[in-house]
């Protein structure tokens, strides 16, 4: 491992957020928490929090988090209809359903993971630009924070992008219910070249030889549970 690193965020990427938010409640029984639209992107989101499965905190290898609330969260990410429908179209190309999009891990030391990458050759891992993010939460407070972005998404999402919240809040921070992530692996047509980019941010995660003949495609996916059942995409 580089250095030490948590497990940030998970993307749900859907094509309509209303909608789709309203899906998960009645899948896993519990509400997201409208935070907010990222101006100029086109895009909103919903968050719930999200706990990791003491298997699936071993299993990635990644820090465990101390303190009586993780600072970890489930993004529903779609289309904002107050923007322009043609802001969105690069961030949720593509997604006609559900989709576990992408994860982000936040390192402690960000820049020098950043450089590391940079630096690397085999494997060669490809982070992207940082990118410096802001977006008003409905309660009026401003959020702060940068990210690596590359695209397309490095081997489809399954790399997980870097970042630093600066000063700002977490937004896992605020009041909002929680579900627990049981499981997150992988479908990849290459499962040994994704496996070496994985050994060089420390992380362990299944990824599985997919079926192209049962039309399987390369990408995340993950077991959802809440207080009101359960939820795998």
């Amino acid at each position: 491992m580089l250095n030490s690193a948590e497990f940030d965020h998970l993307v749900i990427a859907v094509p309509d957020l209303q909608k789709y938010v309203e899906q998960c409640e009645g899948r896993l029984g519990v509400s997201a928490v409208d935070c907010g639209a990222h101006p100029g992107l086109g895009t909103a989101n919903a968050l719930l929090g999200l706990e990791l499965s003491d298997e699936l905190s071993d299993s990635l290898g990644l820090t465990r988090q101390s303190g009586p609330k993780p600072l970890t969260y489930l993004e529903i990410l779609g289309p904002d209809p107050e923007q322009d429908p043609a802001l969105a179209a690069t961030r949720l190309a593509g997604v006609t359903a559900p989709t576990v999009q992408r994860w982000a891990i936040r390192p402690d030391d960000f820049d020098g993971f950043v450089t590391a990458a940079a630096r690397s050759r085999e494997p060669r891992v490809r982070l992207g630009e940082v990118h410096d993010m802001t977006r008003r939460r409905p309660d009026g407070a401003v959020l702060d924070w940068r990210l690596t972005r590359h695209t397309p998404l490095p081997w489809s999402g399954i790399q997980p992008f870097l970042i630093d919240w600066k000063d700002s809040e977490h937004p896992a921070m605020q009041e909002m219910p929680s579900v627990r992530l049981e499981r997150l692996w992988a479908t990849s047509d290459d499962p040994d070249a994704v496996g070496s980019i994985l050994d060089f941010f420390g992380i362990g995660l299944d990824i599985i030889a997919l079926d192209v003949e049962e039309g399987e495609t390369e990408g995340l996916h993950a077991h959802l549970k809440g207080p009101g059942g359960s939820w795998t995409l």
